[in-house]
């Protein structure tokens, strides 16, 4: 279940972005006399890396709490149309994609 939902998916490409910035770092090693290089482009990426996870943290805390109704677990819905990070059942809080009820369904347009 790493990238089921769009906050997940978020936060699994910062922590690659860390990873990245690890490697690059090391890449310095090979050759010493561009380390210092290597070091401020790694950097970089772990620093854009903390600007991500920062701003998905703010994110999260304003995105909707509902109850999937699959497993029944209480997940996070970021915009209209998200995943359940439990079940990867599609959760939508937009009226149209509403299961029509039976009179719905007999009504002419």
């Amino acid at each position: 279940m790493l990238l089921s939902g769009k906050l997940n998916k978020i936060r699994t490409f910062a922590l690659l972005l860390i990873f990245i910035g690890m490697g690059v770092m090391y890449i310095g090693f090979i050759w010493p006399d561009w380390m210092s290089l290597f070091f401020i482009l790694g950097m970089l990426f772990v620093l854009t890396s903390v600007g991500i996870y920062f701003w998905v943290g703010m994110l999260s805390t304003q995105s909707a709490k509902v109850n999937c109704p699959v497993c029944k677990k209480e997940t996070k819905v970021l915009g209209k149309r998200d995943e359940c990070m439990h079940c990867k059942a599609i959760l939508s809080m937009d009226p149209k994609d509403a299961p029509q009820t039976q009179t719905e369904q007999n009504t002419p347009l």
